[in-house]
């Protein structure tokens, strides 16, 4: 097994271990932090992961950032890419996506085309989601590159954005795997903290 392989199980079976009221007041909590911060009012779109059970809720964020007319997007699986569809409540609709994951619907009356991410839509802060984070900005996801494949994309357009990492306390260590392609974040959130890196715009 590789040193990322390793890592994600260790981090996996801790996760398990974690109450849901955890999860819920480390979101609260996290969301407080942002929400509070310089950075918050410098945004209005907002990249953000629907949370599974094992993950840090990411539920207040989402009512903050709709209850300050920020413009929210959420991300669904198509292929072996991310399409990031609006979101316009915090109840959904959802539909369950290829790896049961709570994803916004497609194209429909309410989700149509001309919701989709136009450029106008940046700058943009975006909240990733992650196994593990180090305290140099690195990220460990869960092995499918989505999300580096959605930042690099990104890259190549030009767009300028905001990369935070999103996740509870003791999934931040000081050193994690990672290769030329992963990218790293310019900063981190979680229930205790709010840390910027330097490389951060």
């Amino acid at each position: 097994m590789t040193p990322k392989e390793i890592l994600r199980g260790e981090i996996k079976r801790q996760l398990k271990t974690v109450s849901g009221e955890e999860f819920r007041s480390q979101g609260a909590s996290a969301a407080a932090f942002l929400c509070s911060s310089l950075l918050w009012p410098r945004y209005k779109t907002i990249f953000l992961f629907l949370s599974m059970n094992s993950e840090i809720d990411t539920r207040p964020l989402l009512e903050a950032a709709l209850k300050e007319g920020k413009k929210v997007f959420a991300p669904r699986v198509e292929a072996q890419g991310l399409v990031f569809c609006p979101i316009c409540s915090p109840d959904g609709p959802w539909h369950k996506g290829p790896f049961g994951i709570r994803e916004p619907p497609g194209p429909s009356p309410v989700y149509g085309e001309e919701g989709s991410v136009s450029p106008g839509d940046f700058p943009a802060l975006i909240l990733a989601p992650g196994l593990a984070f180090d305290k140099a900005g690195n990220r460990l996801g869960r092995g499918g590159g989505f999300y580096d494949r959605f930042f690099t994309e990104l890259d190549e357009a030009g767009r300028e954005y905001m990369a935070l990492g999103l996740c509870v306390d003791f999934q931040i260590f000081n050193r994690v795997p990672a290769g030329e392609r992963d990218k790293k974040m310019n900063g981190l959130l979680t229930g205790s903290e709010l840390k910027l890196f330097q490389n951060s715009i």
